[in-house]
């Protein structure tokens, strides 16, 4: 820990100025010179065939609407004129398929 000299009380922060050139000398005392050492390892990312895929399909995915509009639009219209005849293997696949989720 750095020394607190007493007798240079003047000034608006005397003791952190104190401290700090107690840091820096011991840091020039021991040699030290962080600027010339060169880096252990650099580091890398490193992303594979496989990974760009599922980020490519993801982003597609991302840009799909939630609703197919023409679709509810279609199906409004055939309920709405009383011609909507949904099969009922179709209704009860429905159901089973929701059941299992």
């Amino acid at each position: 820990m750095g020394k607190i000299n007493i007798d240079r009380l003047s000034g608006p922060d005397p003791i952190r100025a104190e401290l700090q050139r107690d840091v820096k000398s011991t840091g020039a005392e021991a040699g030290l010179n962080v600027a010339k050492r060169t880096p252990i390892s650099e580091d890398k990312l490193e992303i594979s065939g496989r990974a760009s895929e599922v980020g490519r399909l993801v982003d597609q995915l991302k840009a799909l609407p939630d609703v197919r509009q023409p679709r509810v639009d279609a199906l409004k219209e055939q309920v709405a004129a009383g011609t909507y005849r949904p099969l009922a293997d179709d209704i009860a696949g429905a159901i089973l398929k929701n059941d299992r989720s």
